[in-house]
Protein backbone atom coordinates (compact mmCIF):
# COMPACT_ATOMS: atom_id res chain seq x y z
CA UNK A 1 0.00 0.00 0.00
CA UNK A 2 1.41 3.36 -1.05
CA UNK A 3 -0.24 5.84 1.30
CA UNK A 4 2.11 8.59 0.12
CA UNK A 5 0.16 8.68 -3.15
CA UNK A 6 -2.99 9.61 -1.24
CA UNK A 7 -1.54 11.88 1.42
CA UNK A 8 1.04 14.64 1.46
CA UNK A 9 2.49 13.25 4.67
CA UNK A 10 2.32 9.97 6.61
CA UNK A 11 3.16 9.98 10.32
CA UNK A 12 3.84 6.73 12.19
CA UNK A 13 3.39 6.81 15.97
CA UNK A 14 2.48 4.61 18.92
CA UNK A 15 -0.03 6.99 20.49
CA UNK A 16 -1.96 9.75 18.75
CA UNK A 17 -3.35 12.48 21.04
CA UNK A 18 -6.04 14.64 19.44
CA UNK A 19 -5.79 18.02 21.18
CA UNK A 20 -2.88 19.64 22.98
CA UNK A 21 -4.80 21.27 25.84
CA UNK A 22 -4.82 20.78 29.60
CA UNK A 23 -5.50 17.06 29.29
CA UNK A 24 -3.63 16.25 26.09
CA UNK A 25 -0.28 17.65 27.21
CA UNK A 26 -0.02 15.76 30.53
CA UNK A 27 -1.18 12.59 28.74
CA UNK A 28 1.41 12.97 26.00
CA UNK A 29 4.22 13.84 28.42
CA UNK A 30 3.46 10.91 30.70
CA UNK A 31 3.17 8.43 27.82
CA UNK A 32 6.48 9.65 26.39
CA UNK A 33 8.08 9.00 29.78
CA UNK A 34 6.83 5.43 29.47
CA UNK A 35 8.89 5.06 26.30
CA UNK A 36 6.14 5.55 23.71
CA UNK A 37 6.36 7.49 20.47
CA UNK A 38 3.69 10.14 20.95
CA UNK A 39 2.18 12.59 18.48
CA UNK A 40 -0.12 15.50 19.35
CA UNK A 41 -2.43 16.90 16.67
CA UNK A 42 -3.60 20.39 17.64
CA UNK A 43 -5.66 22.62 15.34
CA UNK A 44 -4.47 25.71 17.20
CA UNK A 45 -1.02 26.12 18.76
CA UNK A 46 -0.20 23.93 21.73
CA UNK A 47 1.49 26.79 23.60
CA UNK A 48 -1.89 28.52 24.05
CA UNK A 49 -4.55 25.98 23.10
CA UNK A 50 -7.47 24.56 25.04
CA UNK A 51 -9.95 26.01 27.51
CA UNK A 52 -7.18 27.23 29.82
CA UNK A 53 -5.12 28.65 26.98
CA UNK A 54 -5.43 32.14 28.42
CA UNK A 55 -5.22 30.93 32.01
CA UNK A 56 -7.31 29.54 34.82
CA UNK A 57 -7.55 30.25 38.53
CA UNK A 58 -8.98 27.10 40.10
CA UNK A 59 -7.97 23.46 39.96
CA UNK A 60 -10.57 21.05 40.99
CA UNK A 61 -11.96 18.98 43.77
CA UNK A 62 -10.05 16.57 45.98
CA UNK A 63 -10.99 14.24 48.85
CA UNK A 64 -9.20 16.42 51.39
CA UNK A 65 -9.69 14.84 54.80
CA UNK A 66 -12.48 12.41 53.88
CA UNK A 67 -12.75 9.12 52.04
CA UNK A 68 -13.19 9.07 48.29
CA UNK A 69 -16.48 7.19 48.61
CA UNK A 70 -17.85 9.78 51.04
CA UNK A 71 -16.92 12.56 48.65
CA UNK A 72 -18.65 10.81 45.76
CA UNK A 73 -21.81 10.46 47.83
CA UNK A 74 -21.75 14.18 48.65
CA UNK A 75 -21.15 14.99 44.99
CA UNK A 76 -24.03 12.83 43.83
CA UNK A 77 -26.36 14.22 46.50
CA UNK A 78 -25.70 17.70 45.20
CA UNK A 79 -26.03 16.64 41.57
CA UNK A 80 -29.28 14.79 42.32
CA UNK A 81 -30.71 17.88 44.01
CA UNK A 82 -29.84 20.10 41.06
CA UNK A 83 -31.08 17.48 38.57
CA UNK A 84 -34.39 16.74 40.29
CA UNK A 85 -32.96 13.78 42.06
CA UNK A 86 -33.23 10.18 41.29
CA UNK A 87 -30.69 8.14 39.59
CA UNK A 88 -27.22 8.35 38.17
CA UNK A 89 -26.11 10.42 35.23
CA UNK A 90 -22.44 9.53 35.05
CA UNK A 91 -20.37 6.43 35.73
CA UNK A 92 -19.65 6.71 39.46
CA UNK A 93 -16.58 4.51 39.05
CA UNK A 94 -15.16 7.18 36.75
CA UNK A 95 -15.65 9.73 39.53
CA UNK A 96 -13.98 7.36 41.97
CA UNK A 97 -10.86 7.13 39.82
CA UNK A 98 -10.72 10.90 39.35
CA UNK A 99 -11.02 11.59 43.09
CA UNK A 100 -8.76 8.72 44.09
CA UNK A 101 -5.96 9.78 41.72
CA UNK A 102 -6.24 13.46 42.57
CA UNK A 103 -3.22 13.86 44.81
CA UNK A 104 -1.11 11.51 42.71
CA UNK A 105 -1.88 13.70 39.68
CA UNK A 106 -1.00 16.84 41.62
CA UNK A 107 2.41 15.39 42.49
CA UNK A 108 2.94 14.27 38.89
CA UNK A 109 2.18 17.75 37.57
CA UNK A 110 4.64 19.30 39.99
CA UNK A 111 7.29 16.77 39.00
CA UNK A 112 6.69 17.74 35.37
CA UNK A 113 7.29 21.39 36.22
CA UNK A 114 3.66 22.53 36.36
CA UNK A 115 3.25 25.09 39.20
CA UNK A 116 0.58 24.12 41.73
CA UNK A 117 1.42 26.34 44.72
CA UNK A 118 0.47 29.93 45.50
CA UNK A 119 2.80 32.95 45.78
CA UNK A 120 3.88 32.06 49.32
CA UNK A 121 5.02 28.60 48.26
CA UNK A 122 2.06 26.87 49.92
CA UNK A 123 -1.01 25.19 48.48
CA UNK A 124 -3.97 27.56 48.49
CA UNK A 125 -6.87 25.29 49.46
CA UNK A 126 -10.37 26.77 49.37
CA UNK A 127 -13.78 25.40 50.40
CA UNK A 128 -15.89 23.98 47.61
CA UNK A 129 -19.59 24.39 46.98
CA UNK A 130 -20.31 20.66 47.23
CA UNK A 131 -19.43 20.73 50.93
CA UNK A 132 -21.36 23.39 52.79
CA UNK A 133 -19.42 22.88 56.06
CA UNK A 134 -16.30 24.49 54.67
CA UNK A 135 -14.26 21.39 53.80
CA UNK A 136 -11.34 22.52 51.67
CA UNK A 137 -11.64 20.64 48.39
CA UNK A 138 -10.61 23.24 45.84
CA UNK A 139 -7.10 24.36 44.92
CA UNK A 140 -6.35 27.87 43.69
CA UNK A 141 -3.53 28.06 41.14
CA UNK A 142 -1.80 30.80 39.16
CA UNK A 143 -2.11 29.31 35.72
CA UNK A 144 -1.98 32.25 33.34
CA UNK A 145 1.11 30.78 31.64
CA UNK A 146 0.45 27.10 32.26
CA UNK A 147 0.04 26.17 28.59
CA UNK A 148 3.49 27.33 27.42
CA UNK A 149 4.92 25.38 30.37
CA UNK A 150 2.97 22.26 29.39
CA UNK A 151 3.96 22.54 25.73
CA UNK A 152 7.65 22.84 26.64
CA UNK A 153 7.31 19.85 28.96
CA UNK A 154 6.04 17.77 26.03
CA UNK A 155 8.79 18.90 23.68
CA UNK A 156 11.44 18.17 26.30
CA UNK A 157 10.14 14.60 26.42
CA UNK A 158 10.31 14.15 22.66
CA UNK A 159 6.60 14.45 21.84
CA UNK A 160 5.98 15.14 18.15
CA UNK A 161 3.65 18.18 18.08
CA UNK A 162 1.72 18.94 14.89
CA UNK A 163 0.32 22.44 15.42
CA UNK A 164 -2.23 24.00 13.07
CA UNK A 165 -3.40 20.52 12.06
CA UNK A 166 -7.14 19.74 12.10
CA UNK A 167 -8.58 16.27 12.67
CA UNK A 168 -10.76 14.99 9.83
CA UNK A 169 -11.79 11.50 10.99
CA UNK A 170 -10.55 8.43 12.80
CA UNK A 171 -9.15 5.49 10.89
CA UNK A 172 -10.52 2.11 11.95
CA UNK A 173 -9.93 -1.56 11.17
CA UNK A 174 -11.92 -4.52 12.52
CA UNK A 175 -13.38 -2.51 15.38
CA UNK A 176 -10.10 -0.86 16.37
CA UNK A 177 -8.91 2.74 16.16
CA UNK A 178 -5.70 2.69 14.11
CA UNK A 179 -5.04 6.38 13.54
CA UNK A 180 -6.62 9.40 11.92
CA UNK A 181 -6.58 11.70 8.94
CA UNK A 182 -5.99 15.43 9.25
CA UNK A 183 -5.31 18.59 7.26
CA UNK A 184 -2.79 21.34 7.84
CA UNK A 185 -4.82 24.55 8.25
CA UNK A 186 -1.99 26.68 6.84
CA UNK A 187 -0.71 24.64 3.90
CA UNK A 188 -3.71 22.45 3.08
CA UNK A 189 -1.62 19.27 3.29
CA UNK A 190 -3.60 16.08 3.80
CA UNK A 191 -1.98 13.96 6.52
CA UNK A 192 -2.33 10.33 7.61
CA UNK A 193 -1.35 9.43 11.17
CA UNK A 194 -0.91 5.70 11.81
CA UNK A 195 -1.25 4.88 15.52
CA UNK A 196 -1.65 1.85 17.76
CA UNK A 197 -3.96 3.84 20.06
CA UNK A 198 -5.80 7.17 19.87
CA UNK A 199 -6.69 9.48 22.76
CA UNK A 200 -9.37 12.13 22.24
CA UNK A 201 -8.55 15.29 24.17
CA UNK A 202 -10.10 17.94 21.91
CA UNK A 203 -12.58 19.53 24.31
CA UNK A 204 -16.31 19.96 24.68
CA UNK A 205 -19.25 20.98 22.49
CA UNK A 206 -21.01 24.34 22.84
CA UNK A 207 -21.31 25.84 19.39
CA UNK A 208 -24.77 24.49 18.64
CA UNK A 209 -26.07 27.44 20.72
CA UNK A 210 -25.39 31.15 20.52
CA UNK A 211 -22.59 32.47 22.76
CA UNK A 212 -23.42 33.36 26.34
CA UNK A 213 -22.38 36.99 26.11
CA UNK A 214 -24.32 39.33 23.81
CA UNK A 215 -22.21 40.81 21.03
CA UNK A 216 -22.88 43.60 18.54
CA UNK A 217 -21.67 41.59 15.54
CA UNK A 218 -23.41 38.80 13.68
CA UNK A 219 -20.76 36.07 13.64
CA UNK A 220 -20.31 35.76 17.37
CA UNK A 221 -17.57 33.51 18.76
CA UNK A 222 -17.43 34.97 22.29
CA UNK A 223 -18.06 31.81 24.29
CA UNK A 224 -17.16 31.41 27.96
CA UNK A 225 -14.86 28.60 26.86
CA UNK A 226 -12.35 28.78 24.02
CA UNK A 227 -14.44 28.58 20.80
CA UNK A 228 -11.78 26.47 19.08
CA UNK A 229 -12.31 23.71 21.65
CA UNK A 230 -16.11 23.78 21.61
CA UNK A 231 -16.92 22.64 18.07
CA UNK A 232 -17.13 19.01 19.20
CA UNK A 233 -14.43 17.72 16.84
CA UNK A 234 -13.51 14.70 18.96
CA UNK A 235 -17.12 13.84 19.80
CA UNK A 236 -18.19 13.92 16.16
CA UNK A 237 -15.21 11.94 14.85
CA UNK A 238 -15.69 9.30 17.54
CA UNK A 239 -19.41 9.09 16.73
CA UNK A 240 -18.77 8.59 13.01
CA UNK A 241 -16.14 5.93 13.79
CA UNK A 242 -18.60 3.89 15.84
CA UNK A 243 -17.80 5.02 19.38
CA UNK A 244 -20.77 6.06 21.48
CA UNK A 245 -21.52 9.64 22.49
CA UNK A 246 -23.63 9.98 25.62
CA UNK A 247 -26.60 12.13 26.67
CA UNK A 248 -26.75 14.08 23.41
CA UNK A 249 -30.42 14.75 24.14
CA UNK A 250 -29.40 16.75 27.19
CA UNK A 251 -28.10 20.23 27.89
CA UNK A 252 -27.50 22.25 31.03
CA UNK A 253 -29.54 25.24 32.14
CA UNK A 254 -27.71 27.52 34.51
CA UNK A 255 -27.72 31.11 35.66
CA UNK A 256 -24.71 32.79 34.08
CA UNK A 257 -23.35 36.32 34.16
CA UNK A 258 -24.88 38.33 31.34
CA UNK A 259 -21.74 40.37 30.81
CA UNK A 260 -18.83 38.11 31.64
CA UNK A 261 -16.58 40.09 29.33
CA UNK A 262 -16.01 42.23 32.41
CA UNK A 263 -16.13 39.51 35.06
CA UNK A 264 -15.66 35.77 34.70
CA UNK A 265 -18.43 33.70 36.27
CA UNK A 266 -15.91 31.46 38.01
CA UNK A 267 -14.80 34.29 40.26
CA UNK A 268 -18.14 34.34 42.09
CA UNK A 269 -17.87 30.90 43.65
CA UNK A 270 -15.47 28.77 45.69
CA UNK A 271 -13.44 31.71 46.95
CA UNK A 272 -12.18 31.04 50.51
CA UNK A 273 -15.64 29.72 51.25
CA UNK A 274 -17.16 33.20 50.93
CA UNK A 275 -19.85 32.72 48.33
CA UNK A 276 -21.22 35.41 46.11
CA UNK A 277 -24.68 36.62 47.04
CA UNK A 278 -27.68 36.76 44.75
CA UNK A 279 -30.41 39.41 44.91
CA UNK A 280 -33.56 40.09 42.94
CA UNK A 281 -34.31 43.48 41.43
CA UNK A 282 -35.96 44.56 44.68
CA UNK A 283 -32.74 43.96 46.60
CA UNK A 284 -34.13 40.87 48.35
CA UNK A 285 -31.78 37.93 48.97
CA UNK A 286 -32.34 34.93 46.66
CA UNK A 287 -31.98 31.42 48.12
CA UNK A 288 -30.10 28.56 46.48
CA UNK A 289 -33.38 26.79 45.61
CA UNK A 290 -34.66 29.93 43.90
CA UNK A 291 -31.59 29.86 41.67
CA UNK A 292 -32.65 26.53 40.15
CA UNK A 293 -34.50 26.54 36.86
CA UNK A 294 -37.90 26.00 38.45
CA UNK A 295 -37.15 28.51 41.19
CA UNK A 296 -36.20 31.10 38.61
CA UNK A 297 -39.32 30.39 36.58
CA UNK A 298 -41.50 30.93 39.66
CA UNK A 299 -39.68 34.17 40.47
CA UNK A 300 -40.24 35.37 36.93
CA UNK A 301 -43.97 34.61 37.18
CA UNK A 302 -44.07 36.70 40.38
CA UNK A 303 -42.23 39.60 38.75
CA UNK A 304 -39.16 39.22 40.97
CA UNK A 305 -36.55 38.97 38.19
CA UNK A 306 -33.93 39.81 37.08
CA UNK A 307 -31.44 38.33 39.54
CA UNK A 308 -28.09 39.94 40.32
CA UNK A 309 -24.85 38.52 41.71
CA UNK A 310 -22.91 40.61 44.21
CA UNK A 311 -19.44 40.65 45.73
CA UNK A 312 -20.09 43.72 47.89
CA UNK A 313 -19.85 41.77 51.13
CA UNK A 314 -16.36 40.44 50.43
CA UNK A 315 -13.52 41.73 52.69
CA UNK A 316 -10.76 43.87 51.23
CA UNK A 317 -8.04 41.21 51.40
CA UNK A 318 -10.29 38.82 49.53
CA UNK A 319 -11.01 41.43 46.84
CA UNK A 320 -7.28 41.81 46.28
CA UNK A 321 -6.83 38.07 45.83
CA UNK A 322 -9.80 38.06 43.51
CA UNK A 323 -8.06 40.54 41.27
CA UNK A 324 -5.27 38.01 40.84
CA UNK A 325 -7.88 35.46 39.85
CA UNK A 326 -9.17 37.84 37.20
CA UNK A 327 -5.67 38.10 35.81
CA UNK A 328 -5.34 34.31 35.65
CA UNK A 329 -8.72 33.36 34.23
CA UNK A 330 -9.66 36.39 32.15
CA UNK A 331 -6.68 38.66 32.19
CA UNK A 332 -8.17 41.75 30.54
CA UNK A 333 -11.39 41.69 32.60
CA UNK A 334 -10.26 44.37 35.05
CA UNK A 335 -9.20 46.72 32.27
CA UNK A 336 -12.50 46.29 30.44
CA UNK A 337 -14.42 46.78 33.67
CA UNK A 338 -12.56 50.00 34.37
CA UNK A 339 -13.10 51.32 30.84
CA UNK A 340 -16.82 50.61 31.05
CA UNK A 341 -17.25 52.14 34.50
CA UNK A 342 -17.77 48.86 36.37
CA UNK A 343 -16.33 48.39 39.85
CA UNK A 344 -16.07 44.66 40.64
CA UNK A 345 -16.18 45.44 44.36
CA UNK A 346 -19.51 47.25 44.30
CA UNK A 347 -21.26 46.54 41.01
CA UNK A 348 -24.04 43.96 40.85
CA UNK A 349 -23.93 41.67 37.84
CA UNK A 350 -27.10 40.63 36.07
CA UNK A 351 -27.83 36.97 35.44
CA UNK A 352 -28.93 35.69 32.06
CA UNK A 353 -32.16 33.71 31.82
CA UNK A 354 -33.69 31.28 29.34
CA UNK A 355 -30.27 30.14 28.17
CA UNK A 356 -29.15 26.56 27.60
CA UNK A 357 -25.52 25.51 27.77
CA UNK A 358 -24.06 22.23 26.59
CA UNK A 359 -20.78 21.42 28.27
CA UNK A 360 -18.66 19.15 30.44
CA UNK A 361 -21.23 17.60 32.70
CA UNK A 362 -22.73 14.38 31.36
CA UNK A 363 -22.30 14.67 27.59
CA UNK A 364 -19.34 13.33 25.65
CA UNK A 365 -17.75 10.10 24.49
CA UNK A 366 -18.96 7.23 26.68
CA UNK A 367 -16.01 5.61 28.47
CA UNK A 368 -15.35 3.10 31.22
CA UNK A 369 -13.40 4.04 34.36
CA UNK A 370 -10.12 3.42 32.54
CA UNK A 371 -11.20 6.07 30.00
CA UNK A 372 -11.57 3.51 27.19
CA UNK A 373 -14.41 3.38 24.71
CA UNK A 374 -16.36 0.13 25.12
CA UNK A 375 -17.44 0.39 21.47
CA UNK A 376 -14.15 1.06 19.67
CA UNK A 377 -11.02 -0.73 20.82
CA UNK A 378 -7.92 1.42 21.18
CA UNK A 379 -9.85 4.67 21.58
CA UNK A 380 -9.48 6.65 24.80
CA UNK A 381 -11.26 9.88 25.77
CA UNK A 382 -10.21 12.30 28.49
CA UNK A 383 -11.14 15.69 29.89
CA UNK A 384 -14.13 17.43 28.36
CA UNK A 385 -14.19 14.83 25.57
CA UNK A 386 -15.29 12.12 28.00
CA UNK A 387 -18.81 11.91 29.43
CA UNK A 388 -18.60 12.65 33.15
CA UNK A 389 -15.15 14.26 33.13
CA UNK A 390 -14.72 18.04 33.18
CA UNK A 391 -12.66 20.98 34.31
CA UNK A 392 -8.92 21.49 34.53
CA UNK A 393 -8.49 18.87 37.26
CA UNK A 394 -10.54 16.27 35.38
CA UNK A 395 -8.52 16.85 32.22
CA UNK A 396 -5.14 16.60 33.97
CA UNK A 397 -6.04 13.58 36.09
CA UNK A 398 -7.65 11.57 33.27
CA UNK A 399 -4.78 12.46 30.94
CA UNK A 400 -2.14 11.35 33.42
CA UNK A 401 -4.00 8.11 34.20
CA UNK A 402 -4.18 7.20 30.51
CA UNK A 403 -0.59 8.27 29.91
CA UNK A 404 0.53 6.01 32.75
CA UNK A 405 -1.33 2.91 31.53
CA UNK A 406 -1.77 3.10 27.75
CA UNK A 407 1.56 1.36 27.10
CA UNK A 408 -0.03 -1.90 28.30
CA UNK A 409 -2.55 -1.79 25.47
CA UNK A 410 -0.04 -0.60 22.89
CA UNK A 411 2.41 -3.39 23.72
CA UNK A 412 -0.18 -5.92 22.54
CA UNK A 413 -1.96 -3.90 19.86
CA UNK A 414 0.15 -4.90 16.87
CA UNK A 415 0.88 -2.72 13.87
CA UNK A 416 -2.03 -0.57 12.67
CA UNK A 417 -3.71 -1.77 9.46
CA UNK A 418 -4.79 1.14 7.26
CA UNK A 419 -7.71 0.80 4.84
CA UNK A 420 -6.70 2.69 1.69
CA UNK A 421 -10.29 3.10 0.54
CA UNK A 422 -11.24 4.58 3.90
CA UNK A 423 -8.37 7.06 3.66
CA UNK A 424 -9.34 8.09 0.14
CA UNK A 425 -12.96 8.63 1.17
CA UNK A 426 -11.88 10.84 4.06
CA UNK A 427 -9.52 12.79 1.82
CA UNK A 428 -12.30 13.57 -0.62
CA UNK A 429 -14.63 14.70 2.17
CA UNK A 430 -11.94 16.83 3.79
CA UNK A 431 -10.73 18.64 0.69
CA UNK A 432 -14.03 18.98 -1.19
CA UNK A 433 -14.76 22.56 0.00
CA UNK A 434 -11.54 23.80 -1.64
CA UNK A 435 -13.00 23.06 -5.08
CA UNK A 436 -16.31 24.89 -4.46
CA UNK A 437 -16.08 28.37 -5.99
CA UNK A 438 -19.46 29.95 -5.35
CA UNK A 439 -20.90 28.18 -2.37
CA UNK A 440 -21.75 28.58 1.32
CA UNK A 441 -19.53 30.38 3.79
CA UNK A 442 -18.93 28.06 6.79
CA UNK A 443 -19.84 30.73 9.35
CA UNK A 444 -23.12 31.42 7.56
CA UNK A 445 -24.11 27.78 7.93
CA UNK A 446 -22.89 27.54 11.52
CA UNK A 447 -24.92 30.61 12.52
CA UNK A 448 -27.99 29.10 10.88
CA UNK A 449 -27.53 25.88 12.88
CA UNK A 450 -27.13 27.85 16.11
CA UNK A 451 -30.26 29.84 15.37
CA UNK A 452 -32.31 26.68 14.87
CA UNK A 453 -31.07 25.04 18.08
CA UNK A 454 -31.57 28.23 20.06
CA UNK A 455 -35.04 28.96 18.65
CA UNK A 456 -36.59 25.49 18.38
CA UNK A 457 -34.70 23.41 20.96
CA UNK A 458 -33.87 25.90 23.69
CA UNK A 459 -35.09 25.86 27.27
CA UNK A 460 -38.72 25.23 26.31
CA UNK A 461 -39.30 22.36 23.88
CA UNK A 462 -42.40 20.74 22.45
CA UNK A 463 -43.35 18.36 19.64
CA UNK A 464 -44.19 21.29 17.38
CA UNK A 465 -41.04 23.34 17.92
CA UNK A 466 -38.77 20.31 17.62
CA UNK A 467 -40.48 19.05 14.45
CA UNK A 468 -40.16 22.49 12.89
CA UNK A 469 -36.55 22.76 14.01
CA UNK A 470 -35.72 19.41 12.42
CA UNK A 471 -37.50 20.40 9.22
CA UNK A 472 -35.41 23.53 8.94
CA UNK A 473 -32.25 21.68 9.98
CA UNK A 474 -32.75 18.98 7.32
CA UNK A 475 -33.19 21.69 4.73
CA UNK A 476 -29.87 23.23 5.74
CA UNK A 477 -28.13 19.87 5.67
CA UNK A 478 -29.56 18.92 2.30
CA UNK A 479 -29.04 22.20 0.49
CA UNK A 480 -26.05 23.92 2.05
CA UNK A 481 -23.73 21.32 3.62
CA UNK A 482 -22.63 19.97 0.17
CA UNK A 483 -21.93 23.56 -0.94
CA UNK A 484 -19.54 24.51 1.85
CA UNK A 485 -16.80 26.65 0.40
CA UNK A 486 -13.21 27.07 1.61
CA UNK A 487 -11.24 30.03 0.24
CA UNK A 488 -8.06 28.74 1.84
CA UNK A 489 -6.89 26.05 4.31
CA UNK A 490 -8.01 28.14 7.29
CA UNK A 491 -11.55 28.23 5.91
CA UNK A 492 -11.22 24.49 5.34
CA UNK A 493 -10.83 24.11 9.11
CA UNK A 494 -14.06 26.07 9.59
CA UNK A 495 -15.83 23.80 7.09
CA UNK A 496 -14.71 20.71 9.00
CA UNK A 497 -15.89 22.30 12.25
CA UNK A 498 -19.33 22.97 10.74
CA UNK A 499 -19.54 19.36 9.59
CA UNK A 500 -18.91 18.28 13.20
CA UNK A 501 -21.35 20.81 14.64
CA UNK A 502 -24.03 19.68 12.19
CA UNK A 503 -23.63 15.99 13.05
CA UNK A 504 -23.88 16.65 16.79
CA UNK A 505 -26.67 19.22 16.54
CA UNK A 506 -28.71 16.65 14.63
CA UNK A 507 -28.25 14.16 17.48
CA UNK A 508 -29.38 16.82 19.95
CA UNK A 509 -32.50 17.69 17.96
CA UNK A 510 -33.51 14.07 17.34
CA UNK A 511 -32.76 13.05 20.91
CA UNK A 512 -34.81 15.95 22.26
CA UNK A 513 -37.75 14.95 20.06
CA UNK A 514 -37.56 11.33 21.25
CA UNK A 515 -37.35 12.30 24.91
CA UNK A 516 -40.86 12.74 26.26
CA UNK A 517 -40.32 14.00 29.80
CA UNK A 518 -39.14 17.00 31.83
CA UNK A 519 -36.17 16.72 34.18
CA UNK A 520 -33.59 19.23 35.47
CA UNK A 521 -32.72 21.59 32.56
CA UNK A 522 -34.64 19.52 30.00
CA UNK A 523 -38.16 20.95 29.69
CA UNK A 524 -40.79 19.47 27.39
CA UNK A 525 -43.85 21.67 27.88
CA UNK A 526 -46.04 18.91 26.42
CA UNK A 527 -44.54 16.27 28.76
CA UNK A 528 -44.05 18.02 32.14
CA UNK A 529 -43.55 14.85 34.23
CA UNK A 530 -40.44 12.73 34.81
CA UNK A 531 -40.27 9.51 32.79
CA UNK A 532 -39.17 7.00 35.42
CA UNK A 533 -38.06 4.51 32.76
CA UNK A 534 -35.19 6.86 31.91
CA UNK A 535 -33.92 7.17 35.47
CA UNK A 536 -30.27 6.03 35.70
CA UNK A 537 -30.30 5.41 31.95
CA UNK A 538 -27.98 6.94 29.37
CA UNK A 539 -28.80 7.45 25.71
CA UNK A 540 -25.81 6.51 23.54
CA UNK A 541 -25.64 7.48 19.85
CA UNK A 542 -23.17 5.94 17.43
CA UNK A 543 -22.73 4.98 13.79
CA UNK A 544 -22.41 1.44 12.54
CA UNK A 545 -21.74 0.71 8.85
CA UNK A 546 -22.66 4.28 8.02
CA UNK A 547 -26.03 4.17 9.77
CA UNK A 548 -27.08 5.96 12.94
CA UNK A 549 -27.97 3.81 15.95
CA UNK A 550 -29.00 4.72 19.45
CA UNK A 551 -29.51 2.65 22.55
CA UNK A 552 -30.14 3.08 26.26
CA UNK A 553 -27.70 1.64 28.76
CA UNK A 554 -27.86 1.64 32.53
CA UNK A 555 -25.38 3.98 34.15
CA UNK A 556 -23.06 1.89 36.37
CA UNK A 557 -23.27 2.04 40.13
CA UNK A 558 -20.18 2.30 42.29
CA UNK A 559 -18.35 -1.03 42.41
CA UNK A 560 -18.60 -2.97 45.69
CA UNK A 561 -14.84 -2.85 46.22
CA UNK A 562 -14.97 0.95 46.03
CA UNK A 563 -17.85 1.10 48.49
CA UNK A 564 -15.71 -0.73 51.05
CA UNK A 565 -13.02 1.95 50.89
CA UNK A 566 -12.70 3.63 54.29
CA UNK A 567 -9.26 5.18 54.28
CA UNK A 568 -9.15 8.91 54.81
CA UNK A 569 -7.21 10.83 52.21
CA UNK A 570 -4.74 13.55 53.13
Amino acid sequence: MDLEKIANKVVDTDLLVIGGGTGGCPLAGKAAERGLRVTIVEKSKTDRSGNVGHGVDSYGVFPHGISVTELIRMWMDRMSHSMQGKGRWVNLNLDYVLFDKGFWALEELERMGIPMKWDDGQYYWTPHMIHQDGLKLGLRVHWHNVKPIMAKMCRDRGVNILDRVMLVDLLTHNGKAVGATAVNTRTGEFIIIKAKAVAMASGMFCRLFEPETPSPWKYKMRYHYCPATTSGDGWAAAYRAGAGVAHMDDASWALRIRDDMTCSFGNFVNNDGIFGRVYNWKGESVSHDEQSYRGYAQAEMKGNTPFYQSLEHMPDDFQKRLQLNYLDEWFFALKMAQDRGFNPRTHRWEFMSNKLLQFMMVQGIWVTEDFKSPYLQGLYAIGDCAAGVGGAHGACISGLVVGDTVDRYISEAGEPVIDEAQVESQRQIALAPLSVKDGTEPMELECAIRNICERYAGVFKSEGTLQEGLRRFNSLKREFLPELMAKNPHYLMRCLEVRNIMDLAELYLKGSLDRKESRKGFIRTDYPEVDESRTSMCRVDRMENGKHLHEFIEVPELKPEYLKEKQKCM
